[in-house]
């Protein structure tokens, strides 16, 4: 007896929950909902809808400007360096080779190839390496020979 008294409210439930459905497909056949011509319609509005709510949505950020830090550029020089010491520009993982044009950021002095650390400055203001702030330098560095 007492699972009869569980029985009546979960089927009345499930009678609810059909009932919600039928009227969410508008009392349409399965068959009438879903040709071709209808699922367009639906389509439509549906695109109506987002075309709506995307001009209702507040206009989207300015993008930041490009940043302009322009660090001096050097000739790489592995002098005074034994051969088997390999260094590589830590944006990019390339080695750096002899006479490639690389930059020092001023403010922690580590090296980078100097098209790699243009692109990433025109986006950031730190360091790659210690995200310590990049002075714009305008002093020509000789060569890389103390290189972090």
């Amino acid at each position: 007896m007492a699972w009869l008294l569980l029985l009546i409210p979960a089927v009345g439930f499930l009678a609810a929950i059909a009932v919600c459905l039928w009227s969410l497909c508008g009392g349409e056949r399965a068959a009438e909902a879903n040709a071709p011509g209808r699922r367009l319609g639906r389509l439509a509005e549906l695109m109506a809808a987002i075309e709506r709510a995307e001009q209702m949505r507040p206009a989207a950020v300015a993008p930041a400007p490009e940043l302009r830090v322009w660090l001096g550029y050097f000739p790489y020089s592995a002098e005074g360096r034994r051969a088997s010491e390999r260094l590589v520009c830590a944006i990019c993982l390339e080695e750096f080779q002899q006479g490639q044009a690389c930059s020092e950021v001023p403010a922690c002095r580590h090296v980078f190839h100097r098209y790699c650390i243009d692109v990433w400055t025109k986006s950031k203001t730190t360091c790659p390496l210690c995200r310590r702030n990049i002075v714009a330098g305008s002093e020509r560095v000789s060569a890389a020979i103390d290189m972090v």
